[in-house]
């Protein structure tokens, strides 16, 4: 996007221009799809099943693109390949973006000035959603919120699935639940960019904090598209907002409003809060205790605020807080992210390979009882790891560092107790050896993986196999060894 004046005018020209898909369909109109990943994918079989006509637009399709397009265009749809021809939106009635298509791509300009309609895949799905929809947005935390959420309403016996960007598109998932299922949606700045009609029954705004810059153009655009979640709600609906998150910039605010705070305060109405070891909802009726903060399922002071974001998205849907203690307490959260992947004796070990920054590394740190043997390093972000130094002195009894950054972080905290590892492999068999027998190994690596890995899931997954592999030795001793 531009600058905030054109954002807010294409916002308005969006919310102008309407369409219907029945009357798209009669019409015999023609929806270009332009992206063809995951998200483009799933809208372009949502809506040939719907009886529209498709186009579909990719530069550069893949192998696996083209597997998944095959059957689609069985059904009819149509592609087109490469730079878009002038003439690719010929008989369109509606455009639907995929969210890695950035807005100023000609085809996507040249729709605006047809007045075609832009919608995104989400945004396209969720006005044909006929169960509460609950979608969350933020920063930081909206995958285990989403994932917490769901797991709270299947809890308390309410079909629920995920949706959204934590994976499954919510198109595909349209097609694929029953009609009582309550959809839970991760919603991305990207999404919210294409999706006037969004109407959530819960909402939530973790938290907001500088991202996606190089595509929004400011902090006040982004701040205006995560506002955008709760910009059709009304007084029957809720919204759910994180400790910082507050209204600025002329947000209107129609729904009801439950605060998730980092501690009890008088000014507080209706919200959830930690105090004196509990987890305390209070109303406009009463204050009341729900669960010992010992039991929630997740560590860490962003875990417990992911937790009670959940809870009160989940509370409109089930009789009262009570029928969600259970799924407060039992939440097995999401692989990568403080992850527990085994026990070797009286040691665990934790996997958070989805730690790729400082700021999650720092939350990590504090996630866990000293002292820790930490495992990180890869591909260095130019973080500046001395922020760190005093937190990792107080907390961590040995550092194993890997990868490219590791000398630098073991520069970065010099008083500490480290050693370099040649490998993954390497890296647990040393941790296990400093921490002799009892504590909590942690894998948080604050760095990108593209040293060693495609991805943060991959250096995950070789973590944990490599735990369990360790845990089949320890429990298996070669014979006739001890």
């Amino acid at each position: 996007m531009g600058n905030e004046a054109d954002s807010q005018v294409r916002t308005e020209k969006m919310a102008l221009t309407g369409y219907n898909l029945s009357d798209l369909r009669e019409r015999g109109a023609i929806v270009c799809v332009v992206g063809l990943g995951r998200s483009g994918l799933a809208a372009a079989e949502f809506l040939l099943r719907r009886g529209l006509k498709i186009r579909g637009l990719e530069l550069a399709m893949t192998a696996e693109m083209q597997d998944a397009w095959a059957p689609l265009a069985a059904l009819g749809a149509e592609l087109i390949t490469g730079p878009h021809p002038t003439d690719a939106l010929a008989g369109c009635g509606l455009l639907v973006r995929s969210p890695g298509v950035p807005a100023e791509v000609p085809i996507l300009e040249a729709a605006r000035a047809q007045g075609i309609p832009i919608r995104s895949e989400l945004g396209l799905a969720a006005s044909e959603v006929r169960t509460p929809l609950v979608a969350i947005t933020g920063t930081n935390g909206k995958s285990t919120t989403t994932a917490w959420t769901a797991h709270l309403l299947r809890s308390a016996g309410i079909p629920a699935v995920t949706a959204g960007n934590i994976g499954r598109p919510l198109a595909a998932a349209l097609l694929e639940e029953g009609k009582d299922t309550v959809f839970v949606a991760e919603v991305s700045s990207f999404q919210l960019e294409d999706s006037p009609e969004l109407h959530p029954r819960a909402a939530a705004i973790l938290n907001i904090t500088p991202d996606h810059l190089d595509r929004h153009g400011s902090l006040a655009v982004y701040r205006a598209l995560k506002w955008a979640i709760t910009a059709n709600q009304g007084t029957g609906d809720r919204l759910v907002l994180g400790p910082d998150v507050v209204p600025s910039g002329g947000q209107v605010v129609r729904a009801e409003v439950v605060r998730c705070a980092p501690e009890r305060t008088a000014d507080l109405t209706d919200a959830l809060f930690p105090h004196e070891g509990w987890l305390c909802h209070r109303s406009e009726q009463r204050e009341e205790r729900l669960l010992s903060l010992d039991a929630l399922a997740l560590p860490g002071p962003h875990n417990l605020l992911n937790g009670m974001v959940a809870a009160a998205l989940a509370a409109p849907l089930v009789p009262d807080y009570a029928a969600l203690l259970g799924g407060l307490q039992d939440f097995p959260g999401l692989p990568h992210r403080l992850e527990e992947v085994g026990r070797i004796g009286a040691v665990r070990l934790i996997n958070d390979s989805k730690a790729t920054n400082i700021d999650a590394l720092r939350v990590a740190l504090q996630s866990f009882a000293p002292p820790l043997v930490l495992i990180a390093g890869g591909r260095d972000k130019g973080a500046p790891f001395e922020e760190l130094r005093d937190l990792a002195t107080a907390r961590v009894r040995h550092l194993v560092a890997l990868g490219e950054a590791a000398e630098t972080i073991r520069a970065a905290w010099p008083e500490l107790s480290s050693e370099t590892a040649a490998d993954m492999n390497d890296a647990v068999q040393r941790a296990l050896a400093a921490a002799a027998g009892k504590g909590t190994v942690l894998l948080s690596p604050g760095c990108a993986s593209f040293d060693m890995y495609r991805n943060y899931e991959e250096r995950g997954d070789d973590f944990r196999n490599v735990v369990t592999g360790s845990s089949r030795a320890a429990a298996s001793p070669v014979p006739g060894k001890e």
